[in-house]
C-alpha cells in the first residue's frame, strides 16, 4: 500500500494515542485520521515487544467522515443531557457509522435489561442523525474497560428487610372476618379479560414487543453455543481462541456469562473500538476463570 505525499508518522502507548497524536498533527478529528502500522518498529523490538505503537497517518476526505462526526456529536450531547460521564468517539467501517462508547461502571445502564436501552438510544440516533445521510447505517457499541460488570449472583444481599421467619404466622392474623370483606367472587367484578376482546397475540405484534425480539434470542443462543464450543476446544488443546466475528458490548458480555458458568476457562476483550475481540483462554495462576 502506497502513503500519500502528506503523510505524518506519530507514536503513541496504543493505536488511539497514536491516531490522536497524528490527528493533533494534521489538524483533523480523530475520526477522520486514516493510518497504516509501521511494522518496522514492531520488528525492531525484538522479541521484548514494542512498548509504542508508530504508525503512518494521513487525513481522509472530510464529507467521507460527516456521518461519523455528526453522530459522535449527538451521543456526546446525549450524555451529557442525561447527566452520563463517558469517553465517546466514532469511525466509519465502511457505509456505517460507528459510535463507541465507554462508559465505565456505568455502561450497564446505558446497555439496559436484554440490551433495550441500547436499541432505543440507537433509534434515537438513526432518528435524529440518520436523514441527513442517505445510505448511513448507524450502529452504537457501548463497552467499558473490561465488559464484564457485576453479575446478579454477585451482588450483595439486601438487609434492609426483615427474615421471612421474623414475620407474624398467618393463624396469628385473626380470622378472615376481623380482616374486612372478603374479595369479590368474578361474576361480582364484570367480565373476565378473555371476555373483553381478542387477545394481544391475536391484533399481530407489537412494536419492539417479544415477537420482535424472536430474532435476538436466536442469535443469542447461537453465540452461546459457539462460546461453548470454542471454550472445549479451549480445554482440549490448551490454545486460546478468539471469537473473529465483531460483536457489541451486549454480545461480549453474553460471552464472559456464558464462559463465567464452565470450569478451567476464562474470557476476557482484546483490542480497541471495531477491532475489540472476545478471547477464550486457559487461566494460569492468578488470572481470574473470567472476566
Amino acid at each position: 500500500m502506497s502513503l500519500p505525499e502528506n503523510h505524518v508518522v506519530a507514536e503513541g502507548r496504543t493505536l488511539l494515542a497514536a491516531r490522536e497524536a497524528a490527528a493533533a498533527e494534521l489538524g483533523v478529528p480523530v475520526n477522520a485520521v486514516e493510518h497504516k502500522l509501521d511494522l518496522a518498529h514492531f520488528k525492531a523490538s525484538g522479541s521484548s515487544g514494542a512498548a509504542t505503537v508508530k504508525i503512518f497517518a494521513w487525513a481522509k476526505d472530510m464529507a467521507a467522515v460527516a456521518p461519523a462526526i455528526a453522530a459522535e456529536a449527538w451521543v456526546r450531547g446525549l450524555l451529557t443531557s442525561m447527566g452520563r460521564t463517558a469517553t465517546v468517539r466514532a469511525d466509519m467501517k465502511g457505509q456505517d457509522a460507528v459510535v463507541y462508547v465507554d462508559a465505565g461502571e456505568g455502561a450497564r445502564h446505558l446497555v439496559g435489561r436484554q440490551g433495550t436501552t441500547l436499541r432505543a438510544i440507537q433509534h434515537l440516533l438513526e432518528r435524529n442523525v440518520g436523514g441527513q445521510f442517505e445510505g448511513t447505517q448507524f450502529r452504537l457499541d457501548i463497552a467499558r474497560s473490561d465488559d464484564g460488570g457485576e453479575r446478579r449472583d454477585d451482588r450483595p444481599p439486601r438487609d434492609d428487610r426483615p427474615p421471612r421467619d421474623d414475620r407474624p404466622p398467618r393463624d396469628d392474623r385473626g380470622p378472615r372476618d376481623d380482616r374486612g370483606p372478603r374479595r369479590l367472587d368474578r361474576d361480582d367484578r364484570g367480565p373476565r379479560r378473555d371476555d373483553r376482546g381478542p387477545r394481544r397475540d391475536d391484533r399481530g405484534p407489537r412494536p419492539g414487543g417479544p415477537r420482535d425480539d424472536r430474532p435476538r434470542r436466536q442469535d443469542a443462543d447461537a453465540l452461546r453455543s459457539l462460546a461453548r464450543k470454542l471454550a472445549e476446544k479451549v480445554l482440549e488443546t490448551g490454545e486460546s481462541e478468539v471469537i473473529r466475528r465483531e460483536l457489541n458490548s451486549f454480545d461480549r458480555r453474553l460471552v464472559h456469562l456464558e464462559i463465567q458458568e464452565m470450569d478451567g476457562v476464562a474470557s476476557r476483550s482484546v483490542g480497541e473500538g471495531s477491532e475489540r475481540r472476545v478471547e477464550i483462554f486457559r487461566p494460569t495462576g492468578g488470572e481470574a476463570a473470567s472476566e
